[in-house]
């Protein structure tokens, strides 16, 4: 579980800064219209996996899907299905199918193709703007304000400094410390020493931006409030997890 510390002064709580506004549309949201219902997309961040990035894969998706409703339909759920590799190299055509199109709700699908195969499939619900008489969400836990907690930096520093510290959590500590991390993240009960071992499943944190931006699985559930305490997104994402197993090595 996570919350979003408010937006500068200023801002709008529900609109994006203004440069990173332009920078999605113009760039990395951005397609190209090849058809009716026919997408290319390009200008993509290259991660250190020399793979395409699956968040912006998904953005382009669902602005393919938006351009076949109405302006006054709007996404409310979303499935997405990362089927495989994409190719940085090359661009992805989005093809979009109408699956249904009602009074209230229209549904559509989109296929993300590269070399001729789907790298990414997805659903889009969309709902026609109406009032809604029902106001209801899940209540905000009640956390400490962001300003009363160390941030991650600070936290990681805590430990390294700490002469009990094992060197197997030295090692990782100093690796995540020389880390340059966008997001600025304060955990809101961090772990003792002696808890690394056996954490909860569970964790409660803060998180936002730094600046302006511009099995074999595992399941992960999230809900972000602002810190107004309104809930303003919920979700969830299923992971694979791989795990290395050692082989002990005699010591006779």
């Amino acid at each position: 579980m996570s919350a979003l510390q408010a937006p500068q002064d200023g801002q709008d709580a529900g609109d994006p800064p203004e440069d990173l506004r332009s920078v999605l549309v113009t760039s990395v949201l951005n397609l190209e219209p090849l058809d009716e219902d026919l997408f290319r997309g390009r200008h993509y961040w290259v991660p250190t996996t020399q793979r395409l990035f699956g968040g912006q894969i998904v953005g382009q998706a669902l602005v393919a899907a938006a351009k076949s409703v109405n302006e006054d339909d709007h996404v409310h759920s979303l499935h997405c299905y990362f089927v495989r590799a994409g190719d940085p190299k090359v661009p992805v055509l989005y093809q979009v199918e109408r699956t249904r199109t009602g009074a209230s709700f229209s549904v559509r699908s989109v296929k993300a193709v590269q070399h001729g195969k789907p790298i990414f499939i997805c659903q889009a619900s969309f709902q026609q703007t109406q009032p809604s008489p029902v106001q209801h969400q899940f209540s905000m836990p009640t956390v400490p304000p962001p300003e009363e907690l160390l941030d991650y930096e600070a936290l990681v520093d805590q430990y390294l400094r700490d002469p009990n510290l094992q060197e197997k959590y030295r090692v990782g500590l100093n690796r995540i410390a020389a880390r340059e991390v966008p997001v600025e993240i304060k955990l809101v009960k961090p772990p003792t020493l002696s808890q690394l071992e056996s954490m909860e499943p569970k964790q409660m944190f803060w998180v936002r931006a730094r600046g302006y931006i511009g099995g074999s699985r595992g399941l992960v559930q999230g809900r972000l409030w602002r810190q107004d305490g309104v809930l303003a997104v919920s979700c969830a994402q299923e992971g694979v997890i791989r795990v290395n197993h050692r082989v002990s090595k005699s010591k006779l």
